[in-house]
């Protein structure tokens, strides 16, 4: 081939056709790979969604929904668990903000997460479910820094989640009332001599 001749037709088309086919070829590659990397981050949500794990159960007699979400709050509290932020539609629900806890090497530093559901049994009645969800520390160059930190999931913390059931029963395992007391009369105060 002379320099400055124009290439073969037949060469041209069948060069411009295997272009073609190699850009559909990565087209089909990247929508493959887009579907893929969907779901990963699918599962990857739905294993971290505090409807998963291990819950511990408890049933707890109070007269109302109201004080049992603010002793519940309190127990959080009062367990080493930072105040979370208040969802708007969240019902028989309380959460705890994460309790960070550094160290120096990889995979030692944690933080955990205080999930409480309650339902209604009975009247007076509540079924609480607690649940410490736990995350590891995976950054090895500079485990110390926050910003840095590498969080993978971790079983559940079991012994927390009952420790903080146990809290609640105790706190409300006798009924109580809010009120003035009654004073006793002539009577009741002979009585009792």
């Amino acid at each position: 081939m002379r320099s400055g001749a124009l290439p073969n037709r037949a060469g041209t088309s069948a060069l411009a056709a295997g272009r073609a086919v190699g850009r559909a070829a990565l087209g089909r590659n990247r929508i493959a790979l887009g579907v893929v990397l969907m779901l990963a981050l699918a599962t990857s949500c739905r294993s971290t969604s505090s409807a998963d794990g291990v819950w511990v159960k408890g049933n707890i007699t109070i007269a109302s929904e109201r004080v049992l979400r603010q002793v519940a709050t309190l127990a959080l509290e009062r367990n080493g668990y930072p105040p979370g932020t208040e969802d708007v539609g969240a019902k028989s629900t309380v959460s705890s903000g994460w309790r960070v806890e550094l160290q120096p090497f990889k995979g030692d530093g944690t933080r955990s997460k205080a999930h409480l559901k309650y339902e209604e049994k009975a009247p007076r009645t509540w079924l609480v479910s607690v649940r410490v969800e736990k995350e590891t520390n995976e950054e090895l160059a500079k485990p110390l820094e926050l910003a840095r930190a590498k969080w993978e999931s971790a079983p559940d913390d079991r012994d927390s989640a009952a420790r903080i059931l146990r809290y609640l029963q105790t706190v409300l395992g006798r009924e109580f009332e809010l009120g003035p007391k009654s004073v006793p009369t002539e009577a009741e105060r002979a009585e009792g001599g």
